[in-house]
């Protein structure tokens, strides 16, 4: 029987993959990462009330904070410039394309 720890962290991965279903980025190839990542979303989830990310500062300003609940706002953005978002769960498609062909994303 899973805890609500464990709960919770099945439930933060099952929103990450229904979004990347529906959305133009995809998660990182890198499992280490994206396992990291979740950890940090669940201690949030489990600290503040919410999936914020891990990556970003957690003000106590609601209205601020809204924003950095993954997937933040920014995340689109990076993912266009950089080819990842900031704590590098997502990427571009492109991104994924070049690691699976063993290429170096740049």
């Amino acid at each position: 029987m899973e805890n609500n720890a464990e709960q919770e962290a099945r439930r933060i991965r099952e929103m990450i993959n229904e979004y990347v279903i529906y959305s133009s980025c995809r998660l990182n190839p890198d499992t280490k990462i994206v396992d990291r990542v979740i950890d940090g979303l669940l201690m949030r989830k489990v600290k503040f009330g919410h999936a914020y990310c891990p990556c970003r500062l957690v003000t106590g300003d609601r209205e601020r904070d809204k924003k950095i609940i993954c997937p933040c706002v920014y995340h689109i953005d990076e993912i266009e410039r950089e080819g990842e978002c900031h704590c590098n769960l997502f990427v571009s498609v492109n991104y994924q394309a070049k690691v699976e062909k063993g290429e170096e994303y740049v």
